[in-house]
């Protein structure tokens, strides 16, 4: 019920003049500021502050704990619910920021420290029998003073009491927290493993005239096409470290699952989702591989002819300058504002904060852009809730904190305000902006159920439909220059919009094979063969992805699970990210294509955000879409995207 939902998941500036902004470097005359904390918390000013932090939030907890096991309080129980949940998520959800993004190693091992002891809190919380029957009752004896909201709230608090097995015995109860911190370790060791180098010596970089003897990707633009299949084999070869640690994840999983009642993990997992069940996502998924399948096979025959004539092969796209991707967001009517960063506030780097206030000038929220690349932070572009939105008391809002992780630039580079974006990254900081924005403009009492704070088909919608907004032909135009800052003509943007989803039917069949691999490796059959030792995760993902797609050529012991980080994050819910494309396609279909600007669209997806997970996804995809899509809707809408796209004059041999 407390668990912190730290997003381990995918700016624009709007200025107020014509000029552009000036970017203040963050660690430039700090001398001038008085020391702050961490995020302007006045108790991290030090590592080994993050101790301290956890002794605090315990003994708030129990002041809160003792108040709703007292009962007859001016405030609802659910409404003390929610502060407990405050007081945890929002030290918790901090500590996970700076555990995947800090640059100094000191307070990453102080906030693994810490988090660990959030987990086992938070479980020992989720397994109380006197604070879920005091919820529980409250549903009766506190009915006159619950609305709609109030009471969804509760049965959300209950549903994860009763998925931590709040039913057991006391020795189950134990069992199902131990279960819990083996999944934490298991899943940080698989991280830990997911971006290592392969090193593969002097003879093969000197055979295959690598670079350096280390591989830190996949990827080869290479013309020999023995050379990138060795670099693409060799990065993605089977690991037995990774195979047990990923064995473990799913074991415990299935054994957590089994102990409260639920067939699988799988079958755990799809509670308050928006298909509802792991029979429904399985066939939802395959349903995706049949429906894209021929334009999949299309796209594969083109790719056949382009290697039969091409010689050589060009990477990218071009690049164009971040400072003009800002005209977006004035679809929702916000501005965004930088602001001077105190000394202590974040850590050392290529950092920027926002401020965001609505059109009638209240502050929204604070937004941190990290867009350094460096080893320790977290891999990918991704976007940490350090804070909800929340209620406080005498109409006070607790405002969102959020820290966007972009590798854009060295964090060396000395001219890093003006570096220049790749297509694909411009593309990334949308996606990115959109998860921002959801926590921006989340307004619910309750932060339990703030901005991104609901189900993940739900929560990945925002984010895919600003990829939407930034890959329309009129949205292009608007924010995007050449490096001498002219605009783009129309007939290039429309062949970068083209390029870019070339052959995105594959790209479809390879997620839908992806989340498939994901729900089968959480299913009953695949845990228990594991367990036995009869099958490898190896073999499991050679079978579905052969299947999805069998005329792809691939090797058995190609392990690219073994780098999946979404495999801890998601478990048994990857395919989430399918059914928020589908959502975003027919949202923007309906609302927006022919109209990317619409202010009255805008506002009312706005207003939609802002209930984050306080009314039912499909709910809220009704008062969207003016129905309440099915599962038929959303193939059909891939379907159609991809059928469309297909066609698509984008490559030229």
């Amino acid at each position: 019920m407390f668990v912190s939902r730290g997003l381990l998941r995918r700016l624009p500036i709007r200025c107020l003049s014509r000029q552009k902004y000036v970017f203040r470097r963050s660690n430039e005359n700090e001398i001038d500021l008085p020391p702050q904390g961490l995020f302007e918390d006045a108790r991290l000013k030090s590592s080994e502050s993050f101790a301290e932090l956890n002794k605090h939030v315990r003994l708030e907890c129990l002041s809160l704990v003792n108040q709703i096991e007292t009962g007859g309080n001016e405030e609802t129980t659910v409404k003390l619910f929610d502060d407990l949940s405050n007081t945890i998520c929002k030290a918790a959800d901090l500590v996970e920021c700076v555990r995947q993004l800090h640059s100094d190693p000191s307070y990453v091992e102080a906030a693994q420290e810490s988090a660990r002891d959030f987990c086992e809190l938070v479980e020992s919380l989720n397994t109380s029998t006197t604070l879920y029957h005091s919820l529980k009752n409250s549903k009766e004896i506190e009915a006159n003073r619950l609305d709609d909201v109030d009471k969804r709230t509760i049965d959300l608090f209950l549903n994860e009491f009763e998925q931590s097995g709040v039913h057991l015995s006391d020795d189950k109860r134990a069992e199902f927290v131990k279960l819990s911190g083996e999944i934490f370790k298991a899943g940080t060791n698989f991280q830990l493993g997911c971006d290592r180098e392969v090193i593969v010596g002097r003879s093969l970089k000197n055979q295959y005239s690598l670079d350096s003897e280390r591989i830190s990707s996949p990827a080869s633009d290479c013309v020999e096409q023995s050379k990138r299949r060795f670099v693409y084999t060799t990065f993605y070869r089977h690991n037995d470290a990774q195979e047990e640690e990923l064995r473990k994840l799913v074991c415990y999983r299935d054994e957590l699952a089994r102990l409260t009642g639920y067939r699988s993990y799988a079958h755990r997992a799809q509670d308050n989702t928006l298909l509802g069940s792991y029979e429904a996502a399985h066939d939802f998924l395959w349903g995706v591989v049949q429906a894209c399948r021929p334009s999949a096979e299309r796209e594969l025959a083109v790719l056949v002819d382009i290697q039969s004539q091409c010689s050589s092969f060009i990477s990218g796209i071009g690049e164009w300058d971040l400072h003009y991707l800002t005209q977006i967001i004035r679809l929702y009517g916000v501005r965004i504002e930088e602001q001077q960063i105190k000394q202590g506030e974040i850590w050392p780097g290529n950092i920027i904060k926002l401020g965001v206030f609505s059109s009638n000038d209240d502050f929204l929220g604070t937004i941190y852009l990290d867009v350094g690349r460096r080893s320790t932070k977290a891999f990918g572009d991704c976007h940490f809730t350090v804070r909800c939105s929340k209620k406080l008391r005498d109409d006070i809002w607790q405002t969102p904190i959020v820290v966007l992780s972009l590798s854009i630039c060295d964090e060396t580079d000395a001219n890093w305000r003006n570096c220049q974006v790749h297509l694909h990254r411009a593309e990334n900081v949308f996606h990115e902006m959109g998860h921002a924005m959801h926590s921006m403009l989340g307004r619910t009492k309750y932060q339990h159920v703030a901005g991104t704070r609901c189900p993940q088909d739900f929560s990945e919608i925002p984010s895919i439909l600003m990829e939407y907004f930034f890959n329309d032909l009129t949205v292009m135009q608007t924010i995007l220059r050449n490096p001498d800052g002219e605009c783009v003509p129309i007939e290039d943007a429309a062949c970068m919009i083209a390029s870019r989803f070339a052959f995105s039917s594959l790209e479809i069949m390879q997620q839908a094979s992806y989340a498939l691999f994901d729900l089968e490796l959480h299913a009953p059959d695949a845990a228990r063969l594991l367990r036995e030792g009869r099958i490898t995760t190896t073999d499991l993902f050679h079978s579905i992805v052969t299947k999805a797609l069998p005329h792809l050529d691939r090797q058995k012991d190609s392990a690219f699970q073994h780098r999946f980080h979404h495999l801890v994050q998601y478990g048994a819910k990857y395919y989430a990210y399918l059914i928020a494309r589908s959502a975003a396609s027919l949202i923007w279909n309906s609302k927006f294509r022919d109209s990317p600007f619409n202010r009255a669209e805008g506002e009312k997806w706005m207003e939609v955000q802002s209930y984050g997970g306080g009314l039912p996804s499909s709910i809220l995809l009704e008062r969207m879409l003016g129905y309440n899509p099915t599962s038929v809707h959303f193939i059909e809408a891939l379907k159609q995207e991809t059928s469309h796209l297909a066609n698509l004059g984008a490559v030229n041999v």
